[in-house]
């Protein structure tokens, strides 16, 4: 109940805070997949995700955050898991007020962020991420989004995991093919290793989007299409790779 609760929120106020920032983007995506891998478990994994993700702009930056809810439907005990994580980006260019692109170069951010997950059905199972560095953003041909976050990735909970740094890559590039409106998308995370049972690690989510709405006379609100997840050494565990398809289906507000 909770979920829909705050998807309703996020619904309603996603309009009017058209008034209060720059420009802000909502939406809720479906997601289903079949192979993912959990520790000590040799089966593959069924699940659902439904996630939240929001992002704004204002006066000195941006702000952006994301929820999944995850729903087990087979290859271990029926479960319902949450994570989410949130980023602070100060724009150098917006507090200097200066133009400070050149060539590709189009801005550096400071960034902080947190990450955060929890298991119901395993109390005390999540884990507890600060992050801080900066973030260099790009404007490359064919892209309206390319940003680089280099990070300080350090785990509080739990506490013998220490810290490493992050680099991740975001991107959007629209593209047209056979008359429709495609979009690919996405990140990848390069997580370095912290301790040896915490061991560098990739999860890169890309995502292929075909605007389905805009068949219907309301272009970019309603998109289908295919998520790839490939997690090389997933949280950190040496020799626990996930790598499946995930249908997908995005609501845009």
């Amino acid at each position: 109940m909770q979920l829909y609760v705050l998807v309703f929120l996020l619904t309603v106020t996603a309009h009017a805070q058209a008034d209060w920032f720059a420009w802000s983007n909502t939406e809720v995506q479906y997601l289903h997949g079949e192979g993912y891998q959990m520790p000590a478990n040799p089966r593959d994994i069924s699940q659902s995700i439904i996630t939240v993700t929001h992002a704004h702009g204002w006066a000195l930056g941006r702000n952006f955050f994301f929820m999944d809810t995850l729903f087990t439907e087979a290859g271990q005990p029926s479960q319902t898991s949450v994570y989410g994580e949130a980023y602070s980006y100060l724009s150098l260019s917006k507090i200097t007020g200066r133009d400070i692109s050149y060539g590709i170069f189009k801005d550096l951010n400071a960034t902080v962020g947190v990450n955060a997950g929890e298991n119901f059905d395993s109390p005390k199972s999540g884990a507890r991420i600060a992050l801080y560095g900066f973030t260099v953003d790009f404007k490359l041909p064919g892209f309206t989004l390319f940003n680089v976050d280099v990070l300080q990735h350090q785990v509080l909970e739990p506490t013998e995991q220490g810290s490493s740094w992050q680099v991740t890559p975001v991107w959007k590039a629209p593209f047209k093919l056979a008359g429709l409106s495609w979009s690919f998308e996405g990140f990848a995370d390069f997580i370095d290793s912290k301790n040896p049972n915490y061991t560098f690690n990739i999860l890169a989510q890309p995502q292929l989007r075909l605007d389905v709405g805009e068949l219907m006379g309301q272009s970019g609100h309603v998109f289908v299409g295919l998520e790839y997840q490939y997690w090389y050494h997933k949280y950190g565990l040496k020799n626990l790779n996930e790598s499946l398809p995930q249908a997908l289906i995005v609501w845009k507000f």
